[in-house]
């Protein structure tokens, strides 16, 4: 063999084999490496993504109970407040005079040319004249035109509309109270005009409102209201201390009004 018969000899193909093979195995393990790299970024991202749905989620949770926690403060600081309700109430309450007994009345509902007014029938029983209303701003006279002994009701009619009076009870509405409700009394105790206690509902019967809220004599005759500006009752009678009586509203529907 010369020379030139060795350099020009070929490699064995066992070798050219091993390198093709090494090759292919090195180029398998760079694509599995960046497959795997991938594969990481697309869990990384998945992984991302439902922990931005869960903070999400627990976002609009935490919205959602501050958006309830704001109406049960808003609705609790209206329940402890009752001084709008008691400006509303106060305009449309009036001190009543039969004679010498004093007490009660509040605007009740309005028609074309009067503006009736209940009580209690007991501030004026014995009583047949016309009666006196006033309350800071004016007085107006009044005539009996209804007494219901049963259930210690009375009606007054007084002509045209007392100015700056709305009247409370325009719509026969008969809201039944419930125990713990809060209640607002509306008087006159001892002539004092625009008085204004609070308390709560501590009894209901079929006929009688039981409540805790202060009352005084002039208080009878007086609306009873509940939180959401309603009349519930009118207030009769006193029954010793923290202990005072109304008569539910829709018992004036027997005899003062239809409803």
């Amino acid at each position: 063999m010369s020379y030139d018969d060795f350099g020009t000899r070929s490699a064995p193909r066992g070798a050219i084999t091993w390198v093709t093979l090494t090759v292919a195995l090195a180029a398998l393990a760079v694509a599995l490496v960046a497959f795997m790299r991938q594969q990481s970024a697309i869990d990384a991202a998945e992984v991302a993504k439902l922990h931005a749905d869960q903070v999400s989620h627990q976002l609009r949770d935490v919205y959602t109970d501050n958006s309830k926690l704001a109406r049960r403060v808003r609705s609790t600081e209206r329940d402890l407040s009752v001084a709008p309700l008691a400006r509303r109430v106060r305009r449309s309450v009036f001190t009543i005079t039969a004679g010498p007994k004093l007490g009660t009345a509040f605007a009740a509902w309005r028609v074309p040319g009067g503006t009736y007014l209940i009580t209690a029938n007991h501030v004026v029983d014995g009583y047949s004249g016309s009666v006196s209303i006033e309350k800071p701003g004016g007085s107006w006279e009044g005539e009996i035109v209804r007494r219901d002994a049963k259930n210690d009701l009375a009606l007054v009619r007084v002509a045209g509309s007392p100015q700056g009076a709305p009247p409370l009870w325009q719509r026969p509405r008969t809201a039944k109270p419930r125990v713990g409700d809060r209640l607002v009394l509306a008087g006159s105790p001892y002539g004092l005009g625009g008085t204004i206690t609070t308390g709560i509902v501590s009894r209901v019967t079929r006929r009688m409102i039981q409540t805790d809220a202060a009352a005084n004599p002039g208080n009878s005759g007086g609306p009873a209201i509940d939180r959401r500006g309603r009349v519930v009752g009118v207030l009769l009678a006193g029954g010793g201390e923290n202990i005072n009586f109304a008569v539910r509203i829709d018992r004036a529907c027997q005899t003062l009004r239809s409803c």
